[in-house]
């Protein structure tokens, strides 16, 4: 059986235990990898080892850990976007101040967070297969 394509990795920290897994579902039914962590630390360790493609950050209840996140994403070659969740009526503030490149307001459906993934990763471009070694094409064919 061949592995099964997915459209992305996404990474998901929120300490919500429910929202990690109802997330996790609704993206995994939509074929993205998806790895869910309940705090930054853990989060941070994983986007070092590469492979993110997006990342959404429930900020609900610890809104002091974005600015760690972000500042270990941007540490990173290539920052994958972030998708800030927020039940805070700052949130907008605090989005607009950590750079996300998306904002969904709590409580939130399953499909807002799928829906605005969907729309980062569509917008990224996706890396080449890597062609180091090839010979570049001739005319003497």
């Amino acid at each position: 059986m061949p592995a099964r394509r997915h459209h992305g990795t996404v990474l998901i920290i929120t300490a919500d235990a429910d929202a990690r897994r109802a997330w996790t579902a609704a993206l995994e039914a939509e074929e993205h990898a998806v790895v869910a962590v309940g705090a930054v630390p853990e989060a941070v360790g994983h986007a070092r080892e590469g492979g993110i493609d997006a990342v959404v950050f429930d900020a609900s209840e610890r809104p002091q850990d974005g600015r760690t996140l972000v500042d270990a994403l941007d540490r990173l070659p290539e920052p994958p976007p972030l998708v800030l969740v927020s039940s805070s009526s700052h949130g907008p503030e605090l989005s607009a101040r950590l750079g996300a490149a998306a904002f969904v307001p709590k409580p939130c459906a399953d499909e807002d967070i799928v829906g605005e993934c969907l729309r980062l990763l569509a917008s990224r471009p996706r890396p080449r297969p890597d062609t180091a070694g090839d010979d570049p094409p001739t005319d003497d064919a």
